[in-house]
């Protein structure tokens, strides 16, 4: 009984925040104006991300740790590892905010297109140019959102972290807003790739100190670029050790 009450005092937390933060982030964009479409969007969303807090907290027994560090307002791009496909549903959950990931249109064009527009995922080409992609993530940003990337840009086949693509650098260093760190653990051992029915499993996401970096002419090269894709990355991976020490 008391996982229930503690259950549906978590729900009632997480639509009062919702509803707050909603109000705090239409302040701060001056979109003050009652958007009906924007509404049923935001109710779809909540649905969605309840029965996802309810799913993992009950058969995944999902542990959150250091989320008081995520800031309630204003930019924010969280970068986690990327081990199962799990992945997207368990950060989102877990996170404070309503989250705009960057995704591959491998699966972005498939049969779900319409649902990650619902979400306001932004496609990412697998070949070619990706300027529409990065200026879709610096408009998140500019409207105070949150943007989600996983550095790595696919998930890991042995579930081990890989070398990250430097957009998550190009994104910091233009935009020059907080980053958040985040390690994802269990989702691999539930739903490795290439897996279609999820085994119950432990998980826990870890969330880092938000990291920043000056939006600076004179690190917006190459090699800067490169240099904090890789910082990021460090603390991705230190997160892994989280609880382990």
């Amino acid at each position: 009984m008391r996982g229930i009450f503690r259950i549906k005092s978590g729900f009632y937390k997480l639509l009062l925040y919702t509803d707050t933060q909603r109000k705090m982030d239409n302040l701060q964009t001056g979109q003050n104006n009652f958007s009906p479409l924007s509404f049923l969007n935001n109710c779809f969303f909540f649905v969605l991300k309840a029965i996802g807090v309810f799913t993992l907290k009950i058969f995944f027994h999902t542990q959150v740790e250091l989320r008081e560090k995520i800031p309630t307002k204003g930019p924010l791009i969280v970068a986690a590892n990327h081990f199962s496909y799990m992945d997207p549903i368990v950060l989102q959950s877990m996170f404070p905010r309503r989250i705009s990931f960057m995704m591959t249109e491998l699966y972005y064009e498939g049969r779900g297109k319409w649902l990650f527009k619902l979400l306001h995922c932004i496609c990412v080409k697998e070949e070619g140019s990706n300027i529409a992609a990065l200026k879709g993530g610096i408009e998140v940003l500019k409207k105070n959102g949150v943007l989600g990337i996983f550095p790595e840009g696919g998930v890991s086949k042995e579930g081990r972290l890989q070398e990250g693509n430097p957009g998550i650098g190009f994104l910091a260093i233009k935009s020059g807003v907080p980053v958040i760190p985040a390690f994802i653990s269990g989702t691999y051992k539930a739903l490795p790739k290439g897996a279609k029915i999820p085994k119950i499993s432990r998980l826990k996401v870890a969330f880092g100190k938000p990291m920043i970096f000056k939006s600076m002419n004179e690190k917006a090269t190459k090699k800067g670029i490169v240099e904090v894709t890789r910082q990021i990355m460090e603390q991705i991976e230190a997160l892994s050790f989280s609880g382990k020490r």
